[in-house]
């Protein structure tokens, strides 16, 4: 399983790629013994036992950065994967070949990754509000960052019930760098910017946030 990146965002943040070729039989040694897949995923087709797994496994490849305790990774009530009992936020995504993991001992932190394809293009009326569609001008790839980027203030979030057109929105960041974008979660009672950064890795675009 090739890994394509590590990178040390703050001293507290790390954030990994792994790019997927491995059979799920030559990623199952990567797992801490301890984390068995339910039988859910034993029946599930290899491509999506393959995501799973890689996804797991770059998650405690970055967890030793910090400890070598082998955490339990749970999932909380609203199905956000946790380290209980631990400071540690993470947050895990994957897609048929990618797979990307970002972990933080201080922060809260959200992260998506998107095949680019005309499928965005085609959904685009259910997730954009029409000023983003002005930002976005039908472009194939700008859609999947604006996608990728709603479903990463999504994580972020973290509590489910949000519609992603009235409640997520997504527009250019004012800041001089050229790989943020300006997020805003709104709810009846709750209503916060986020920084948003993107990339595009081997026609994937990769979004994420920490919440310092």
């Amino acid at each position: 399983m090739p890994l394509l990146l590590t990178r040390e965002l703050d001293s507290y943040t790390l954030l990994g790629v792994w790019l997927l070729d491995e059979a799920p039989d030559a990623l199952r040694p990567l797992l801490p013994p301890h984390l068995i897949p339910d039988e859910g995923l034993q029946l599930a087709h290899p491509r999506r036992q393959r995501e799973w797994l890689a996804s797991r496994a770059l998650t405690y490849q970055l967890l030793q950065h910090f400890t070598s305790e082998p955490l339990p990774l749970l999932r909380d009530a609203t199905g956000k994967p946790v380290f209980a009992g631990t400071e540690f936020q993470l947050s895990i995504t994957h897609s048929p070949r990618m797979a990307a993991v970002i972990l933080s001992e201080k922060y809260d932190v959200g992260i998506d990754i998107e095949l680019v394809s005309a499928k965005a293009l085609r959904v685009a009326d259910k997730f954009l509000t029409d000023q983003e569609k002005v930002f976005t001008a039908d472009d194939e790839q700008q859609t999947c960052l604006y996608w990728s980027a709603k479903e990463t203030l999504y994580k972020m979030y973290s509590q489910k019930r949000l519609i992603f057109k009235e409640n997520l929105l997504v527009e250019p960041s004012h800041s001089p760098e050229n790989n943020l974008l300006q997020g805003h979660v709104i709810t009846d009672n709750f209503s916060k910017l986020y920084q948003i950064h993107h990339e595009v890795l081997h026609n994937h675009v990769l979004t994420y946030s920490v919440d310092r």
